[in-house]
């Protein structure tokens, strides 16, 4: 491997439970996964030329080609999407690595961790779960200005969030918005709990008008310079309890997830992104 002053520690790496046996690549902690190794584990027909410079990709729902060098991908859905990407695809032992977030688009994944271990993992989002939806952006596209940090050109209003497919018995729900990227550590940037069960969305600027409910106030999106694009992960949870109570300040998703996931009927994640 290349020696770079500017990579970081390799993150080893899980999909959908199954370990890789190529850990990523985390240059400036963007993050750069195997793509074949990836796209192997879950069924996908990944063939790479000769010459290891350029891979054709072909799933049920999704095809594209890439080559070693580019930093964009056309992706053929039921709707033909381009696709830009953090870092530009590398080749190394006889791999092609791309940026985590094409790996994440193209399976309809979300990012997660294993805290004690460091292993990064992606997994696919059931279809069974809540539906998790926002009207300002789409599922794996990009955050509008409006809703990050003033510093970063945004007018930190809190993003609009829907979800349907709730249990009919459901007590309460919770939202939770966190950071996935590997540098901030899961931080929360807003928290609210204790919402009424017949409530299936919070409005834009919603954070403004909560009273109580909101243990971590909302706080746009923030990325560091040259950090890549970020996974901002909004998780919503349907609860089997009116009021869920939360003992310690939260700072990290660490913090929270235990607590709802145990009082969970069913969960559901939109992931987008918004870059550094």
């Amino acid at each position: 491997m290349s020696k770079d002053l500017h990579r970081n520690t390799p993150v080893p790496l899980k999909v959908n439970g199954k370990s890789m046996t190529t850990p990523a690549i985390n240059i400036n902690t963007k993050l750069l996964v195997p793509l074949k190794e990836v796209l192997d584990s879950v069924g996908a027909m990944v063939k790479i030329n000769e010459s290891f410079t350029t891979a054709t990709v072909r799933m049920n729902d999704f095809s594209f080609e890439i080559a070693s060098g580019e930093t964009q991908v056309t992706i053929s859905e039921p709707v033909s999407m381009t696709l830009w990407l953090d870092h530009p695809v590398l080749f190394e032992e006889d791999e092609l690595f791309v940026s985590v977030r094409l790996a994440l688009t193209v399976l309809k994944a979300k990012l997660g961790r294993e805290a004690e271990s460091g292993i990064v993992t992606i997994e696919t989002l059931p279809e069974k779960d809540l539906k998790v939806t926002s009207p300002a952006f789409d599922a794996w596209g990009n955050i509008p200005h409006k809703f990050v940090q003033h510093s970063v050109g945004g007018e930190n209003i809190s993003l609009p969030i829907k979800w349907t497919g709730t249990p009919t018995n459901t007590k309460s729900f919770a939202v939770v918005v966190y950071d996935a990227h590997v540098l901030p550590e899961y931080w929360v940037h807003w928290a609210v709990v204790n919402i009424d069960s017949n409530t299936l969305e919070m409005p834009e600027n919603a954070a403004e008008r909560l009273t109580g409910q909101q243990i971590k106030p909302y706080y746009g999106m923030q990325p560091a310079e040259l950090t890549g694009d970020h996974a901002y992960q909004i998780a919503v949870y349907a609860l089997d309890i009116e009021r869920v109570e939360i003992p310690n300040q939260v700072v990290f998703f660490e913090d929270i997830a235990p607590i709802l996931e145990s009082h969970t009927l069913a969960s559901g994640t939109l992931v987008s992104f918004f870059q550094g």
